[in-house]
């Protein structure tokens, strides 16, 4: 099987990560398969902000969950996805974004996990400029990435009657 199917075969979501930071590159790579993603009518309405400052992690995190709880597993480092607010592809653009992530921690032997805690809570989504949100921007997704503690989870069993090829 080729590498790139074998990757997207064998992803899963990581909940438990070490303390050790990603490597700067790493985090790059993931960064620019992020900005590649595709997007509606290639606009580009999103920014990007990657937060690696234990502090504010654990302030957005007593922000969103309370205090004692995180949101986003602990993981080293946290990528928060914000859309221009009004954007009419906001969900569509986000979903590409965070799967080629996804996709690219994967093949760099990192874990990560979508986290939905912030988006669609509108008492904060657009509140978050300490945390390196531009301003007329709103959160619409998280991505936790880091080292996996523990072992990597297994291959799931996809649920049975979820495809249907229609020929002539």
């Amino acid at each position: 099987m080729n590498t790139t199917i074998d990757s997207l075969l064998s992803r899963r979501s990581v909940r438990s990560f070490t303390e050790e930071q990603i490597k700067d590159e790493d985090l790059n790579n993931i960064l620019q398969a992020a900005i590649l993603a595709p997007n509606g009518k290639n606009q580009e309405p999103w920014h990007f902000t990657a937060l690696q400052d234990a502090q504010k992690l654990r302030k957005l995190d007593e922000l969103v969950v309370g205090k004692g709880n995180s949101f986003f597993y602990y993981a080293p480092t946290l990528i928060l996805v914000s859309i221009q607010v009004g954007n009419a592809y906001e969900k569509e653009d986000t979903a590409c974004a965070l799967t080629n992530m996804m996709q690219a921690a994967h093949a760099l032997g990192l874990g990560s996990v979508w986290c939905n805690r912030i988006n669609a809570n509108h008492e904060i989504d657009t509140n978050l400029g300490e945390f390196g949100i531009p301003d007329g921007y709103r959160v619409t997704g998280t991505l936790a990435v880091g080292y996996v503690k523990g072992d990597y989870p297994a291959r799931r069993i996809p649920k049975p009657g979820t495809i249907s090829i229609v020929r002539s």
